[in-house]
């Protein structure tokens, strides 16, 4: 009981000094004069700054407030470490919600980013006081700036996966060597051992010159202390990452106890340090990285307290290759709830890459380093870096596209029982039998679940439409989403991972009309499956209005166009209608239709326009959904498909109104995520992102 009162203690009092978001007077974007340091610069008019003064409030010294923000009219040089005095227009950061896709806004609070917006006036630029690790960064980076692999010399010697782009990212998850561009307990080893070594070799080199030491100084001791200092020294400049930290903290307790001849269980220095970095900071179980570490090395705990009796240099190949194996088996459901996926290369990658890291790139790089701040000779880098390079090119083209296993995305709750599981028959040995139960409970938890009959997803990509339908793996996608700056799209960011997540197959597409946030991915999806799924509504052609036409999906639904049978001079009003059904249910997909289409749409089809769902026209705007459009369609639920910071303010009050007055639940994906809807026997099953997804913090 002490214990969960102390760790509710140690939750409040982290959140409300250091995670607690500094309330602005509104939600919408506000002017506001600030302070701030740049500390990142995406690009020239996109900056990541950390705040020194916001409005009339100093920030205290332990507060560290950031916030992503573009520039406007950016006429002058803007780099990391300026500081700059500025007015800027805020609003509490707030991004898409989706099923199955990463969590921007969890990964925001973890990086205390509590804000977005922009500069719209730049008042004073200087140069800001820059602390030692932003100068050790920066003078790191422009030395190793000229390597093949300079990113991955750069995360190893500073732990900022800053300069890691996302084509490296995923290369590296896929082959299994991820681990690598975390600051962990193999680089925290490594640098442990150098500095063990070379405290030994100092006093090695002392003692040639006549020096003679006790016996009654353990030197090794202080060989330990020079390993940990070495070791904490580069924790510390890595950033004190969770796996680096919880790595360091291992260490000191082992180092601590080798110091005063105290015997230490694996176990109890595992969870020592388990809660010492839930002390440091009780919100890192957000972090991935902290499930990864601890089950790997409870993994190698538990094998070498098997193996205790049994390590020789026989079998010593042989036991590493197993632990793999192992190491693989019981990361794979954490990689496959995490990452939708587990790599098969790994066991390949990592024989090779680990003892590679070991005795070559780390001694290496720290040798490098010295050589650079001494200003030696640093040529002979170059040949390492070339083999290197040269094994992972060669690694990559054998095993990028066969080494990575998708998976199904499963509940987190399967995720606990499995590991609850490896607990109870690891440890109860007359209680082993009870490890059955969590499994079968997840089994009929599993099989009692209602089946969908089929299911209809409207998707948060912002201000746009992307809306799903699905029956078993076939799937029918209703518009793309929009594409920002001629390089981020939607489709490509949010509906193509969602996608290939659930082993999708992108049956047809149907596109409602010409503008950008309907059609903005239109060039990733000819990339992504070419021009069939739109022969049906299309006819292969994406500038066309949609074919009037009906058709069978999956053998189980009727899809109908109803509109456009004549051409408006509004391209809004020439938006495709489609009515979905499966003769008990029904969805009615309107695109932008304004009054005018709706007057001659309610003529035209009268009572079969009649849907259960409506996805509401013009995303909520007062051009749209009149009275008698509303009663034509007779909906329960009505969609609203939205930007939370919306610049039309959608949607309208009094559209919201007319529904209001006609007896229809609405959702709204700027507030509720993405909107799942299963069609079930019994009737509608309505989900949201945000719902399943709710933290108290947020």
């Amino acid at each position: 009981m002490l214990g969960f009162i102390l760790a509710i203690f140690s939750v409040s009092v982290h959140y409300w000094l250091f995670y607690k978001q500094l309330e602005l007077e509104k939600e919408q974007l506000q002017a506001i004069s600030i302070e701030a340091r740049i500390e990142k610069a995406f690009s020239e008019d996109y900056l990541r700054i950390k705040f020194i003064k916001i409005g009339d409030e100093t920030l205290p010294w332990y507060r560290n407030v950031f916030a992503n923000v573009s520039v406007k009219d950016a006429t002058y040089s803007l780099e990391a470490g300026l500081r700059v005095k500025a007015i800027a227009k805020l609003a509490p950061y707030r991004s898409r919600k989706n099923y199955d896709s990463f969590d921007s806004e969890v990964y925001a609070f973890t990086e205390k980013l509590h804000y977005k917006g922009r500069l719209t006036q730049v008042q004073s630029l200087s140069r800001a006081k820059v602390d030692a690790i932003a100068v050790y960064r920066q003078w790191l980076w422009s030395n190793l700036n000229g390597y093949k692999l300079s990113w991955l010399y750069y995360t190893l010697l500073s732990g900022d996966k800053s300069k890691i782009s996302v084509e490296n990212k995923q290369r590296m998850q896929q082959l299994g060597l991820s681990h690598m561009l975390a600051i962990s307990g193999l680089h925290v080893g490594i640098a442990y051992a150098l500095g063990f070594y070379m405290s030994q070799c100092g006093f090695f080199l002392v003692s040639l010159f006549g020096a003679r030491f006790s016996q009654l100084y353990d030197l090794n001791r202080y060989n330990a202390c020079a390993g940990l200092a070495l070791s904490s020294l580069y924790v510390l400049l890595s950033g004190l990452a969770v796996s680096a930290l919880r790595a360091s903290l291992m260490l000191c307790a082992l180092v601590i106890a080798y110091i005063f001849a105290r015997r230490v269980l694996n176990y109890r220095v595992l969870l020592f340090a388990l809660c010492g970095v839930l002390f440091v900071d009780p919100f890192s179980v957000l972090n991935p990285g902290l499930y990864f570490s601890f089950i790997a090395v409870y993994g190698i705990f538990s094998c070498v307290r098997v193996w205790a009796n049994k390590i020789n240099a026989k079998h010593f190949v042989a036991q590493l290759l197993l632990l793999q194996v192992i190491l693989g088996g019981l990361l794979a459901p954490l990689s496959s709830y995490y990452f939708y996926g587990v790599s098969i290369s790994s066991l390949i990658t990592n024989i090779i890459f680990i003892p590679l890291l070991t005795f070559v790139l780390l001694p290496a790089l720290v040798l490098l380093t010295i050589s650079l701040l001494f200003a030696l000779t640093s040529g002979w880098f170059a040949l390492i870096d070339s083999v290197i390079f040269a094994i992972l090119k060669q690694l990559t083209e054998l095993l990028l596209d066969v080494g990575w296993l998708k998976t199904q995305p499963f509940p987190w709750p399967y995720l606990v029982i499995f590991y609850v599981c490896i607990l109870l028959f690891t440890h109860c040995k007359i209680w082993r039998a009870i490890a059955i139960i969590p499994i079968l409970m997840g089994i009929i938890n599993a099989i009692s679940q209602p089946q969908a009959k089929w299911q209809i997803d409207v998707i948060d990509v912002g201000h746009g439409t992307a809306v799903m339908i699905t029956v078993g793996k076939q799937a029918l996608l209703y518009d793309l989403g929009a594409k920002y700056f001629d390089r981020f799209s939607i489709f490509e960011r949010v509906v193509q991972p969602y996608l290939e997540a659930n082993n999708l197959v992108l049956s047809q597409v149907i596109l409602s009309h010409q503008d950008n946030d309907h059609i903005g991915g239109i060039d990733e999806l000819l990339e992504y499956v070419g021009t069939k799924p739109l022969d049906v509504f299309h006819s292969a052609d994406v500038n066309s209005n949609c074919n009037i036409t009906r058709t069978k999906f999956a053998d189980t639904l009727t899809v109908e166009s109803l509109w456009p049978i004549k051409t408006m001079s509004s391209d809004n009003n020439n938006s495709c209608v489609v009515k979905v059904s499966d003769g008990h249910y029904s969805l009615l997909l309107t695109g932008d239709i304004e009054h005018a289409a709706e007057r001659l749409l309610v003529a035209q089809s009268g009572s079969a326009l009649s849907s259960d769902i409506l996805l509401v026209p013009h995303h909520g705007s007062k051009t749209s959904s009149s009275n008698e459009f509303i009663a034509a369609v007779h909906p329960s639920i009505a969609i609203y498909s939205r930007s939370y910071y919306s610049i039309w303010h959608l949607p309208h009050p009094q559209v919201v109104q007319r529904y209001n007055q006609a007896g229809v639940t609405q959702l709204d994906t700027a507030r509720e995520g993405q909107v799942r809807i299963k069609v079930i026997n019994s009737g509608l099953v309505i989900e949201s992102a945000r719902k399943s997804h709710r933290f108290w913090f947020l």
